[in-house]
């Protein structure tokens, strides 16, 4: 509204006199014209005839229709009137040319110009009069429309107070609410863990069929013009995938068997040297860019375990730590042992574990916020603590913000000629 009304105040500016004041304008000028054309040394009997009839049109023009009351409402109507009775008296048409018609047209057009003049200034100040008040109007319009929008304002602040008001009242009461409904949310957590259980592991298992997927189509492409490099590259790369999916459906069915209490270890004498030994080669096979290193403290270091699930614990530690550190960083990995129990500790040197993660490390379906800890499944570090469980053991974590994390597998220490259970 303000910019149309302002829109509007221009549009009157503008064309405030464009309308008689147009009129009256036209008709001047050509009783100027008449008056120079029959002022001449030599006048051109066709140009004053010429003009003679156009500046009676013009006259004429003026006492009809809203020209007339208009000029009746400033009291020119007569003067014009007369005027025109004035020059219908040397019509060349009728009276024939003559020079003195012709110095009677101009003696009359120089007594009719400052009338004509004059009656153009009232015009004009009427005109401006009007767009005065006109405009006096538009502006109490828009300080009007001012008004009711600081109205509007005041009114909407007003009842956003009112509304915040009741959202704190609505808000302890559900808080209340809540809290007499903890069991049901406790359901409905449980409900979306394992939605999310779902969601997460399709999207583990597109993205290495993607990648399979994406590897055929390229050598399909390249047809009989494919090299070995590239068939070895693309090897490399469903190699890859094909490992990420066998690792995972390995997680997901070993948590399905404990879920369902089908799971049972096969103890025996399990020399950790020897496990973690064949994880590096197996690692340094698969990523031989990535440098990994194993320490054993002297002395025997055999645990007490199932071989194939201290392997599947071991190998998910040191995926992790791969994944955490920097590709120039080495991964470590020692084995040691104290009282009673022979250990195995996986050191990355990535950025370490946000503290608000710490406490959830072990939970199923978590992912921290750390870096790329939301790229795995949210299952790896809370398998190998119940599978470490299931065997006597556990998995510590030692945390050292900004240079990195150790994982420790321990068991206790197998007992000397211990027999396979």
């Amino acid at each position: 509204a303000l910019a149309k009304s302002s829109a509007l105040e221009r549009d009157m500016r503008i064309a405030a006199t464009q309308n008689m004041l147009w009129v009256v304008t036209q008709t001047q000028m050509e009783m100027l014209q008449l008056a120079l054309a029959a002022g001449q040394a030599t006048p051109d009997m066709q140009t004053i005839a010429q003009r003679f009839d156009l500046t009676m049109a013009r006259l004429n023009l003026m006492q009809q229709g809203p020209q007339a009351r208009y000029l009746d409402d400033l009291g020119h109507l007569q003067v014009v009137a007369e005027m025109t009775r004035a020059l219908e008296t040397l019509d060349p048409l009728e009276n024939g040319h003559s020079d003195d018609l012709h110095a009677a047209l101009f003696e009359l057009g120089a007594q009719l110009h400052p009338q004509i003049n004059r009656i153009a200034n009232d015009v004009m100040t009427r005109d401006w009069e009007k767009a005065a008040e006109r405009l006096d109007d538009y502006r109490a319009t828009q300080r009007l429309i001012i008004a009711a929008m600081a109205f509007a304002l005041l009114s909407a602040l007003g009842i956003a107070w009112l509304v915040l008001r009741n959202q704190r009242r609505l808000h302890g009461a559900q808080l209340d609410r809540l809290r007499a409904a903890a069991l049901l949310q406790q359901e409905r957590d449980s409900s979306a863990m394992y939605r999310d259980f779902a969601a997460i592991v399709s999207h583990q298992i597109r993205t290495p069929l993607s990648l399979i997927d994406s590897a055929m189509h390229r050598l399909h492409r390249k047809g009989a013009d494919v090299t070995a490099a590239e068939v070895a590259e693309r090897r490399a790369v469903v190699g890859e995938a094909v490992g990420r999916l066998t690792r995972l459906v390995d997680t997901v069915l070993m948590l399905a068997k404990l879920d369902t209490d089908q799971l049972r270890a096969r103890f025996t004498s399990v020399p950790l040297e020897q496990s973690a030994q064949a994880l590096v080669d197996e690692i340094r096979q698969r990523f031989p860019d990535r440098e990994i290193t194993l320490t054993c403290d002297p002395g025997l270091m055999v645990a007490r375990g199932d071989p194939h699930l201290v392997a599947h614990i071991l190998g998910n530690l040191v995926s992790n730590a791969l994944r955490y550190s920097p590709a120039n960083r080495p991964v470590a990995l020692q084995v040691h042992a104290r009282a009673g129990e022979v250990g195995c500790s996986v050191r990355d040197r990535g950025p370490g574990i946000d503290a608000r993660d710490l406490p959830h490390l072990f939970k199923r379906y978590y992912r921290g916020t750390q870096g790329s800890c939301g790229e795995g499944t949210g299952l790896g570090l809370a398998l190998a603590q119940e599978l470490a469980t299931l065997q006597g053991g556990r998995v510590e974590v030692e945390n050292a913000p900004g240079t990195g994390a150790v994982f420790t597998l321990w068991l206790p220490m197998a007992e000397e000629g211990g027999a396979d259970a």
